[in-house]
């Protein structure tokens, strides 16, 4: 058996970042944006999901570029502004909940209990573990079961500020995805804030429509997304889910699989709790017509070890069922 984390922005939230929803709203505040009537017009059309705000820009773009090259690069520089507000709010503040961390032991806190997976998959392009987590890991400081992380195809382009390993750094691809022994792996699926692709001058950062297509097109995030696949078809594979709301198809087609095929089994930990698949109905459950479950459905409830409607910093420190039954999946039992 092993034990993978799989995190979405849900997971930032717990540190002030805005989720999907709620990343419209600190867009429009942007003064550049409320200054462009094409693009504040065009995110108010799309307010419940910005990407798809962004994917009609990329659309345009696909079919014009001359004409469209530069809105798209405007919805681009203000997303890549909010990201920077999200990691300055990172690095002022403590990973841990700071009266809690001074009295509970080290196997409440966050960081341990990150180092009790085999790997981590993140969807999300923020630094919150790489400020952290991962110049934590680097010098040793978690339970002892890790030597450090890795970042498979990815290598750093300087030497760092301030003795910071990961978070200071511009990294971009390379050739080598070994994962050294003891080393615990790490992989951004959808790229990063602080990851290039220099001889292109480009940021790796996939955002909008067409997902699937974009990460096939680029050789790296192709890599990542196959070790997703490896690991969530090993067999008797757990994968703890903190904050994804299974909104990408292309994850949910290799969760489904794993979980049809492999017996890939899912807690999940997300405000909607068990009622997640529900949620997302395009119809009311009574609507005549309507199937009794959704092929979505079916899949989610096989895979479904259980979930938690509890914030995550308050599951890992607070008495609860939940916390007892999210060890015990962690243990295999």
């Amino acid at each position: 058996m092993i034990n993978i984390l799989l995190l979405g922005a849900g997971f930032s939230k717990n540190w002030g970042a805005p989720i999907t929803s709620e990343f419209f709203q600190v867009l429009i505040a942007n003064p550049e944006v409320r200054a462009n009537q094409r693009i504040h017009t065009l995110l108010w059309q799309n307010r419940s999901n910005f990407e798809n705000a962004l994917a009609q820009l990329q659309s345009n773009f696909r079919q014009n570029p001359q004409m469209n090259r530069e809105p798209l690069l405007f919805m681009q520089q203000a997303m890549l502004q909010v990201f920077e507000r999200m990691n300055s709010i990172f690095r002022r503040q403590d990973f841990e909940l700071h009266q809690e961390r001074l009295t509970l032991d080290r196997s409440r806190t966050v960081v341990e209990f990150l180092a009790k997976f085999d790997a981590i998959f993140t969807l999300n392009q923020d630094l919150l573990l790489e400020i952290h987590y991962l110049d934590r890991i680097c010098n040793q400081t978690t339970n002892g079961r890790w030597n450090g992380s890795s970042m498979p195809g990815m290598r750093p382009t300087g030497i760092g500020e301030s003795g910071a390993p990961w978070s200071s750094r511009t990294w971009m691809p390379s050739e080598d995805y070994t994962i050294p022994q003891n080393s615990q792996p790490f992989f951004k699926l959808h790229g990063s804030t602080n990851w290039k692709d220099i001889g292109e001058n480009a940021d790796i950062m996939i955002m909008g429509g067409g997902k699937e297509d974009t990460i096939q097109a680029i050789p790296v995030l192709k890599r990542l997304q196959d070790f997703f696949t490896d690991h969530a078809r090993r067999g008797e594979t757990r994968v703890t889910v903190i904050g994804y709301g299974f909104g990408d198809a292309h994850i949910n087609t290799i969760l489904k699989d794993a979980i049809e095929n492999h017996g890939l089994l899912m807690y999940i930990v997300d405000p909607r709790g068990a009622g997640l698949a529900y949620d997302m109905r395009g119809f009311k459950p009574n609507q005549i017509g309507s199937p009794a479950v959704t092929e979505f459905e079916e899949w989610f409830q096989k895979g479904l070890y259980s979930a938690s409607i509890i914030p995550f910093r308050r599951l890992l420190i607070d008495e609860s069922v939940d916390r007892e039954v999210l060890a015990d999946f962690l243990a295999g039992k």
